[in-house]
């Protein structure tokens, strides 16, 4: 609108030859306006408008740098690293502990070595994986990440906290072994608390399930129960594969 103030001003005050009756039709209203607040003259005519189309239009930079709103932390946002990071950190725990349970040549001691590094080692490769591939992606689509979306930094840490929160939880029942060997002074075969494990990793994967149906439409129970089903089917693929293999060793 100022700069149509402006044009009305220049074709308004430029004398008889530059009356400029093509722009009537469109900006004579504008022009008029411009009479009518007492623009008599050119120079007044051009000072008044001028000083509109700056007041409407200031310089990018004189309010001030603008300060960028931090993005929040939202959980919907890691949906994929939370379930697939979880449901691979319980499973392969899981499967590693039954292996061992199946097994007659083992200790709580070193079940528990083998657990936490297998954990740590595991999580740390999930988690670089899941950045690399998630900076490949933002690369391919122009070297950012999407709008308002997490940086495949965040994704990576988030597969990083979901595959070792999880896949620590089967650990309890060792760690709980562990504790009790120690102050029962005697070791204590891990099989005798494989039991333990089993409950609480069961409950993990069914709490697991429950987390996926709040972002999918899906019934908690169901989702729970599809989760539960599909850990059991690979620990019991773990737990006999050892039974077998010590047998044929021995």
């Amino acid at each position: 609108m100022p700069l149509l103030l402006l044009i009305s001003a220049l074709a308004a005050t430029s004398g008889a030859s530059m009356h400029a009756a093509p722009l009537r039709p469109v900006l004579g209203s504008h022009a008029e306006a411009l009479r009518l607040r007492g623009g008599g003259s050119f120079g007044q005519a051009l000072h008044s408008a001028s000083a509109e189309l700056f007041a409407a239009n200031p310089k990018k930079g004189s309010t001030g740098p603008t300060v960028p709103v931090p993005r929040k932390l939202r959980l919907e946002d890691h949906v994929r690293g939370v379930v697939f990071g979880g449901m691979d950190g319980i499973l392969t725990t899981f499967a590693l502990l039954a292996a061992v349970a199946g097994s007659r040549h083992t200790s709580t001691s070193l079940t528990l070595v083998i657990g936490i590094s297998t954990v740590l080692a595991d999580a740390l490769s999930m988690g670089a994986g899941e950045y690399l591939s998630s900076k490949a992606e933002a690369q391919m689509e122009g070297g950012v990440a999407k709008a308002n979306g997490p940086s495949p930094l965040e994704k990576g840490t988030a597969m990083f906290v979901a595959f070792t929160a999880f896949g620590s939880m089967p650990l309890l029942g060792f760690i709980i072994a562990a504790a009790l060997t120690n102050l029962a002074g005697s070791d204590v075969p891990p099989d005798k608390y494989f039991l333990l494990s089993i409950a609480i990793t069961g409950v993990t994967l069914f709490a697991l399930g429950c987390i996926k149906a709040q972002f999918v439409q899906d019934k908690w129970w169901k989702s729970g129960l599809e989760v539960s089903g599909i850990g059991g089917a690979a620990a019991c693929v773990a737990f006999f594969t050892a039974k077998i293999v010590d047998h044929m060793i021995d």
